[in-house]
């Protein structure tokens, strides 16, 4: 019997970078009812807890928040998991992003998020399409007052493109990188991810594999998926993790997870 429910948001609830505006209100409800039944609901998202908080705002006090790509863990706002990269590796990685001029850079800390500078589309989209609390602090390696949680670099629509010659070549080893949509490429500590983040929480609930279900949509889903006994890519999915998937619903247009929520709900799954 499934006791763990735990999901994506962008490309699996909403579109990337859609606003509390953009998830249909029947989550809600359906979230209050899996809880009456003794299911556990779990947001695991790259986004901050501040977005996804108002994301879900009505019923932000009932579930886990998985959030900065499994990289810290909150129940009824308090942090109940976290993983940070060192500071020197951090200068590292920042100092090579920058080689790659057309994206550019956030840094994800327990605070809040950072960028250079509040004159670009990634600061303008982070805050006006994902409501995130983010300040610009000019120059990323010497004026971010926090622990770093995750790094991420942005393009509009390349992102995996321009850091595929020499980027990811250099750092996967060092951290845990995960593609997240055309835009994103997020760089968590190796010890970190959505997978890890599941199995914390599944230790903490004692809840096994086999009584988890998880949906997805990208690259950065497959270890949460693998830690589920039921999981399903949305329709739009990546096809590396359709292959990995036990089912595909419908797309996040369809309200393709809403649907399997309601057979959890009725029984049926």
């Amino acid at each position: 019997m499934i006791q763990l429910v735990v999901c994506d948001v962008d490309g699996t609830l909403i579109e990337d970078g859609g606003s509390a505006e953009s998830l249909n209100p029947e989550y809600y409800e359906v979230i209050r009812k899996l809880g009456e039944k003794g299911i556990q609901f779990a947001v695991c998202s790259g986004r901050q807890k501040v977005s996804v908080e108002k994301l879900f705002a009505p019923v932000k006090d009932q579930i886990y928040l998985a959030v900065d790509g499994g990289s810290m863990v909150f129940y009824r706002g308090e942090c109940i998991y976290s993983k940070t990269l060192s500071k020197e590796l951090c200068r590292e990685l920042i100092e090579d992003a920058r080689q790659i001029p057309q994206c550019d850079i956030m840094v994800c800390g327990l605070k809040r998020a950072y960028a250079a500078s509040a004159d670009s589309e990634m600061y303008r989209w982070m805050v006006n399409g994902y409501g995130y609390d983010i300040q610009a602090v000019g120059d990323l390696t010497k004026n971010v007052p926090d622990e770093i949680v995750k790094i991420s670099l942005y393009h509009h629509n390349m992102v995996e493109k321009l850091t595929d010659p020499w980027f990811r070549p250099r750092w996967e080893q060092r951290v845990r990188l995960n593609v997240a949509g055309i835009q994103w490429l997020d760089c968590v500590p190796v010890s970190s991810g959505k997978g890890t983040a599941v199995e914390f929480l599944q230790q903490a609930l004692s809840i096994g594999k086999e009584e988890t279900m998880a949906f997805g949509d990208n690259q950065n889903d497959m270890d949460m998926l693998r830690c589920a006994g039921k999981s399903f890519a949305v329709a739009n999915a990546r096809d590396e993790l359709k292959e990995i998937a036990t089912g595909i619903c419908g797309s996040y247009g369809e309200d393709g997870v809403l649907r399997e929520l309601k057979k959890l709900l009725k029984g049926i799954l």
